[in-house]
This record gives structure tokens, sequence and C-alpha cells, in this order.
């Protein structure tokens, strides 16, 4: 309750009483003192109310403040309740999961045991199965071929000369037996019999032992052997009488070509020599023409090295000029020459390159993700859809390069709008020498400005740009850029190979530019322009010097 209020109560309170002690002033003894007491009794009665007041303005405070403290308090202890709570209830919920999971594992493992075992005792009683199966075949077969081993050594036998009841005897003493054992044994029994008869049949003990030889091997049947005695002995026979002829007439056909070698060895060693001594010389000839072959291709390899060391190209790169043109006319070289010079400038191979501007290496990669984060009851949400795009240009000329890597990344993030750009093009090439420069004359450079962003032909800049080579000071513009449709390059002048200068449009009026000469005499300019925060390749060929 306020004073005010308080006071105006006090002040009711002291009317009404005050019209009671005058509704009774006819029988007061104090009737002859109407303004003392009266007063006195009011001041009091103020004075009362004010305090009371005050006070009650104080515990009003008192427990406000009072209140405000508990309030805080009960709301300090509420959340720390609270955050007590929700990380039990997130530890229960972990350990939960941990046993579920737990409990999970340990069945899948017993139910993959279990299977296992099954598998195995399925395989074992499988390859028993097979293993009796396959011992039963390997009984039955073992068993025929004993059978047909019985028969064939018994035919074995009988071709060596056994009886049948010998031969069936031999057969199943050797059923088991070692083969080079028994069939050594049957080859000498036959090579003995075959060898006697021969020898006492007339033949020569060579013919004999070839003949027992070709009886003991494993399959002759010796049955044969009388039959190939006889005609051995008629045909020895034979030979002899006619070897009797022979030699008759051989003493004096072997006079006769003693003769003939001997002059067919005089006239060969003579022609031998004529030919080693015609090769020598020959030999000779073709090395001395090699060796000055040899060393007037070294000479030759030398210059091309230091003619190409003189136009600045490193050993390794002059050494593969001089290997390339060591057979090429001085004119040719000179041409292969200069292609190199200016594409070591460049730092490509013009030929794998068209003129003009050339994109590469160009690659799209977006990114679409979502995440939230939270701390201390709060939450965050990150959200981004973007697309990021990187590559390279180049823009060729005869005697340079406009090169630059360029990257951007545009969409949204949090739902605002983002668009950041990278692109730092450089001019590259054969560097227009400072004393080549023209001192007269006036030309035009023709060519284009590009960036990373427009590089089809519409996006592309006209580039034009004028030199004035007496007043060594040059200026130009460029127009149809996209964004930058009217841009002026001010006046700079000559210096250090190039023209620096400032860059304006109606968009950006604090830009600048830097152009370079390359070529012989200046026929190309290549270089940079800056607007804002973009970056731009200038690149233009020059036109006739007018005078």
């Amino acid at each position: 309750m306020s004073i005010k209020k308080v006071t105006l109560a006090s002040l009711i309170l002291l009317s009404l009483t005050a019209c009671s002690s005058g509704g009774s002033g006819g029988n007061s003894n104090n009737a002859t003192k109407p303004n003392a007491k009266p007063q006195t009794t009011q001041q009091q009665t103020d004075k009362a109310a004010a305090e009371k007041a005050a006070k009650e303005k104080a515990e009003t405070e008192r427990l406000a403040a009072e209140k405000a403290a508990k309030e805080k308090a009960e709301a300090e202890r509420l959340a720390a309740e609270k955050a007590v709570k929700e990380k039990a209830e997130a530890e229960r919920l972990a350990a939960e999961k941990a046993a579920k999971e737990k409990a999970e594992a340990e069945r899948l493992a017993a139910e993959k045991a279990a299977k296992e075992k099954a598998e195995a005792e399925r395989l074992a009683a499988e390859k028993a199965a097979k293993e009796k199966a396959e011992a039963e075949r390997l009984a039955a077969e073992k068993e025929a071929k004993e059978k047909t081993e019985i028969e064939r050594l018994k035919a074995l036998a009988i071709k060596a000369g056994y009886s049948d009841s010998e031969a069936e005897s031999f057969a199943k003493d050797n059923l088991n037996g070692e083969p080079n054992n028994y069939l050594s044994s049957l080859g000498w029994e036959k090579y003995n019999k075959v060898h006697k008869a021969a020898l006492k049949a007339g033949l020569s003990e060579e013919q004999a032992q070839q003949l027992a030889s070709e009886y003991s091997a494993v399959d002759a049947d010796i049955t044969n052997a009388d039959k190939d005695i006889s005609s051995l002995v008629t045909e020895k026979v034979a030979k002899e009488k006619a070897e009797a002829e022979r030699l008759a007439g051989a003493a004096e056909k072997a006079a006769k070509e003693k003769a003939e070698a001997e002059r067919l060895a005089a006239e060969k060693a003579a022609k031998e020599k004529a030919e080693a001594e015609r090769l020598a010389a020959e030999k000779a000839a073709k090395e001395k023409a090699e060796a000055e072959r040899l060393a007037a291709e070294k000479v030759r390899f030398d210059q091309l090295v230091e003619m190409a060391k003189s136009e600045g190209l490193p050993d390794s790169k002059a050494q593969i000029f001089a290997k390339n043109n060591i057979e090429s006319t001085s004119d040719i070289a000179k041409a292969n020459l200069d292609v190199m010079v200016i594409d070591n400038a460049k730092g490509i191979t013009s030929a794998n390159w068209q003129n003009g501007l050339t994109e590469y290496n160009k690659s799209f990669s977006p990114i679409n993700s979502s995440s939230t984060s939270c701390s201390n009851g709060g939450c965050t949400t990150y959200t981004e859809n973007t697309v990021n795009t990187s590559g390279s240009l180049l823009y060729n000329q005869k005697y340079s390069v406009v090169v630059g890597n360029y990257s951007s990344k545009t969409g949204t993030i949090n739902g605002g709008f983002v668009s950041e750009n990278s692109f730092n093009p450089r001019a590259k090439g054969l560097k227009t020498k400072v004393d080549a420069i023209p001192t007269e004359g006036k030309a035009t450079y023709l060519g284009h400005a590009f960036d990373a962003y427009h590089t089809g032909s519409e996006g592309q800049g006209k580039l034009s740009y004028n030199v004035d080579f007496g007043k060594r000071i040059g200026s130009g513009k460029v127009d149809s850029l996209r964004h930058e449709p009217n841009v002026v390059l001010a006046e700079g002048k000559i210096s250090k190979g190039g023209i620096s200068g400032k860059a304006s449009s109606s968009f950006d009026s604090d830009g600048s530019y830097r152009i370079e000469f390359f070529g012989p005499n200046a026929e190309e300019i290549g270089g940079k322009m800056t607007l804002g925060k973009d970056n731009y390749g200038l690149a233009g060929t020059r036109g006739e010097i007018q005078k």
C-alpha cells in the first residue's frame, strides 16, 4: 500500500473522529479549549500513519526480494534436478542399449556356433560316406587290374619262349614285383637265347648283339628270331661278295678323289684368302666412314645443343632438341627451335592446344547436408546446400598463354545465399625484350577478356587496346562482358616490358590492370584485370603498326 493511500485513509479516520467529538461537545469538560488537544492528536496520527506506511513499503519490498530469491533458487534447483534426471536417463538408456547389443551378440554367436557344429557333423558324415565308396571302388579296380596284369605278364613270358604253365607261374610270381626286375630278367633270357643262336649261325658278334638287343625288348616275340637270323646270314654273304668287288676298284677311285680334293682345297684356300682381304678392306672403309659420320654427328649435336641453350632452353630440353633435329636442315632446325623456345616459355606444347580459350580439369562437388548440435538446453541446426566448382582456363596465342585455376561455391547456408569465387590468371610466354619493343608508330591489339564463370563465346568480353610506341603509352577498353558491360582501361606507360594502369566500369571505379608484351616484336599482349573482387584474363594480338 502506498504512502499516499495510507495518508488519505488516516485523514478520513481523523475526520470521522472529529465529527464524533463535535457531536458530543455539549457534555465535554474541555469546551473552552477547542484547538489545543485536537491539533496534537492530528500530528501524532499523521506521524503514525507515515511510519506505518514506511514499514509496509519496506515489508513489501522485503517480501518481493525474498520471493524473487526463492523463485530464482527454485528455478536453479529444478534446472539442476532436470539435468541430473536427463543424465541419469541417458546413462540408463546407454546401459540398456549396451546390454541389448551384448545379448544380441551372444545370441548370434551361439546361433553361429550351433550352425557351424551342425555343418561340421554333416561334412564329416558326407566325407565318411565318400571315403567308404571310394575304398570299395578302389578294391574292385585293384582286382580288375591284377587280372589284367596277370594276362599281360603271361603273354610276355610266352613271347620269351616260356611254356603255358611256365608263363602262368611267372605271371603269378611277378604280379606285385618290380617291373624293372622281371622285365630285365625276361630281356636277358631272350637276349642270351638269340645271341647264342646268331653266333652259331655264323653272324658276327656285332650282328648277334644287335639282333639279341632287338629281341630283348618287352614286346619282342622270340619265336620269330630264327627267321630273322636266316635272313641276316643270307644278307651277310651277299654283302661280303659285293664288298670284295667294290674294294677291287676302290684304290683307283681313292687316288682320283685325293687328287681332286687337293685341287679343290688349294682353289678354295686362294678364294678364301682373296675374300678375306676384300672383306677386311671393306670393313676398314666402313669403320672409317662410320667414325667420320659419328664425329660429324657429334659436332652437329653439340652445335645444336649450344644453339638451343643460347635461346634459353635448359640442358635437358636442349639435348632433346639436338637429338630430334640431328638430321634436319639448318632452316628446319631453326624453325623447330623457335617452336620449342616458345613452348618452353609458355609451359605447354602448343600443338596440343587450340588457339583461344580452353577450359579443362573441370569438376563439380555438390554438398547437401544438415546437422543439429545441442548444448545447455538449446539446439542449433546447420544446413548447407551448395555446389563447389573448380577447374582451369588457358587462353592460347602463338607466343603466349594466359592461364589460371578457379574455384567457386554457390548455394545456400542456413537459408542465406552464398557466392564465393576465386580466379587468379597469369600470363606466360616468349616475352618481348625491352629493347625489342617498337619505338615508333601506333598499333591496336584485339582479343578477349574472360573470367572463370562466363567461359563460352558469349561470356568473353572484347578487348581493344591501343599503344602509341612513340609516346610509350597505351590505353583501351573491354566491351560485352556480361556483368561489366563497358570497362575502360586508363592510359598507362610502357615500363619493364608492359603497361600498368587503372580499370573502371559503371559498377567498379577502382580497378587495375597489367599487360605484358610477348613475341619477338611485341606481336601479342597478355595479362590480368581486377574489378572489385573479380579477376579477368586479358589476351590480344597486334595489328599492323601505323607510322
